[in-house]
Formats: C-alpha cells, sequence, structure tokens
C-alpha cells in the first residue's frame, strides 16, 4: 500500500474511532440516566448549571495548559482549534476500553509532532495534573480542618512543583529514562528532554493555567453544594476534595476505563460521613457531569480537524 493510501486508511479509522468515542461517551450517560433522573428534582437548576459552566471553563483552562506542553516540545505555530480538536477527542476516547485510543488518535491525526513527542506531552500533562490533584485534594483537606493546615499543603504543592522544573531533578529524570533499552521509554526521554531547558516564563504559564483550571474545578464544586438542598458551598468543596482523591484513584487504576466503578466506590469509602443518598447522589452528578463536558467540549471542536 502506498504512503498515500495508508495515510487515508488511517484518517478514516481516526474518524471511526473517534465516532465511536463520541457514541460510547453517550451511552455511560444514557445509562446513568434513570439514577440521574432521582437525584436532579432535588436539585436547584440555576446553580447546576453554574457549577457545569464552572467545569466547562476548567477543562477548557486545562487544555490550554496542554497546549502550553505541546507547544513547547513541537511545533509552536500549530493551530489552537485543532489542537483543541486532538486533545478533547483524546479526553473522549479515554472513555474507551484502552486508554492509548487517544494518544494514537492524536499521533495518526495530526504530523505537528512525533508519536514519541504525544507521548512525551500526554506523559507531562499526566504526571502534572495528578501532581495538581493531589496538591488540591491535601490542601482542600487541610483547610476544612484549620486554615494554617491549608497554607502549609498549599506551600509544600508550589515548592515540589518547582523542584520537578529544576533542570537537574528533570534532565536525572529524563536521562533514567533514556538509560532504559525498551526503545519507547528512550524514545520518550529523549523527548521529554525539551522541557528541562524551558524557561521560567514557560513554566509560570503552565502553573497559573493548572492552578486556575483547578480553582475553577473547586468553584464549580461549591456551586455543586449550593446546588444540593442542605451541602452547602464549604461540604461541596469537602466532596471535591474526595472525589479528587477518588478521580485519582480512578484515573490510576488500569481495571476500567476511565476509571469506572473504581471512583464511585473509592468516593463512598471517603465521604462515609455524609449521609448515604448524598452520597451517592454526588458520586452520581459528579461522573455525569465530567460526560456532559467532554461530549460537549468534544463536540464543539469536532469540526477541527485538519491542521490547515
Amino acid at each position: 500500500m502506498r504512503p498515500e493510501s495508508t495515510r487515508k486508511a488511517w484518517k478514516w479509522l481516526c474518524i471511526a474511532v473517534s465516532v465511536l468515542a463520541l457514541i460510547w461517551t453517550a451511552g455511560l450517560l444514557w445509562k446513568a440516566w434513570p439514577a440521574i433522573s432521582l437525584a436532579l428534582p432535588r436539585l436547584h437548576v440555576s446553580w447546576l448549571v453554574l457549577a457545569l459552566i464552572g467545569m466547562a471553563v476548567s477543562a477548557y483552562l486545562a487544555f490550554e495548559a496542554f497546549l502550553e506542553l505541546f507547544r513547547e516540545i513541537s511545533n509552536r505555530s500549530s493551530r489552537r482549534l485543532h489542537v483543541a480538536h486532538l486533545y478533547f477527542t483524546g479526553q473522549l476516547m479515554k472513555h474507551l476500553p484502552g486508554r492509548v485510543w487517544g494518544i494514537a488518535y492524536q499521533a495518526t491525526a495530526s504530523r505537528a509532532a512525533s508519536v514519541a513527542q504525544w507521548l512525551s506531552v500526554n506523559a507531562a500533562f499526566m504526571v502534572l495534573t495528578t501532581g495538581f490533584a493531589v496538591w488540591v485534594a491535601l490542601a482542600a483537606l487541610g483547610l476544612m480542618r484549620a486554615p494554617v493546615y491549608g497554607l502549609i499543603g498549599f506551600f509544600v504543592g508550589l515548592v515540589a512543583y518547582v523542584i520537578g522544573w529544576h533542570p537537574r531533578v528533570l534532565g536525572f529524570a529524563c536521562n533514567c529514562l533514556i538509560k532504559v533499552r525498551w526503545r519507547a521509554l528512550h524514545e520518550l526521554g529523549n523527548a521529554l528532554t525539551s522541557y528541562v531547558t524551558s524557561s521560567t516564563a514557560f513554566k509560570l504559564r503552565v502553573f497559573v493555567l493548572f492552578f486556575l483550571s483547578w480553582l475553577v474545578y473547586l468553584m464549580a464544586w461549591a456551586f455543586f453544594g449550593v446546588a444540593w438542598p442542605g451541602i452547602g458551598p464549604g461540604n461541596g468543596v469537602l466532596l471535591c476534595a474526595f472525589y479528587t482523591v477518588a478521580w485519582l484513584i480512578g484515573y490510576l487504576s488500569l481495571i476500567s476505563p476511565s476509571g469506572l466503578g473504581v471512583r464511585e466506590l473509592a468516593f463512598v469509602a471517603l465521604a462515609h460521613k455524609f449521609p448515604p443518598d448524598v452520597v451517592a447522589g454526588v458520586a452520581i452528578i459528579g461522573r455525569a457531569s465530567l460526560l456532559v463536558i467532554d461530549i460537549a467540549m468534544g463536540l464543539i471542536f469536532l469540526p477541527f480537524r485538519k491542521s490547515e
């Protein structure tokens, strides 16, 4: 098969998989609808809408952080809308069994970066997302106990971010990957070395975008707390901390697509002091909200497949 024919074949496969991801995610939402319909009558719709808007803004700010990481390691002139399509389609594909679909789609649908570069961008994004998730959860839980614990958690996370980006620390991690005989990790280490010499301005931009994304996410959960009678914004933020820890457990688990089931089980265990109906309802609404945002963002940027 000629290169042009191969490229066209991959193009149609990518389109088919992206449509499948959209249908699959919509199916997950539809499957959860009976449980959602039981919780909805208890919610104040206006506050729920504000929470969804907040989560959408948070998701877009996370993409802007991804875009910074992508442009630093590849073609800095890549169109924002095209990269947004690749990113949000990849987010949809994380719900499919086998998380490599999202990265595979990005690598085959765009010539702006090599496979190793796409892997490195996603690896860096995953590490930073995980780090910020732990940071936000610990800081929020500490703040709920006493303001001083929240401040300690905040500064510990800030120091960890600075140390993690230090050229010596990052360079050492990259060298460890390069020395591994497995070719995939070797190439990943080589691609990640682009970040070793990154400017302070770049690291600051990434920090601000991630920080704002999580700050808006916390606000969205505060709105969830107001939307659910009897919870309040403070408990909404506390539930956000629990859900973030549960999200992290589900994210790192490899036994189900997008942590399905694992996340809810962890959330129920962490939030056991809340009334069972509240915990069950918030778990359902939390996952449904993320599914709604993924579908909405995927549809918004679906038309921007072409990089030209």
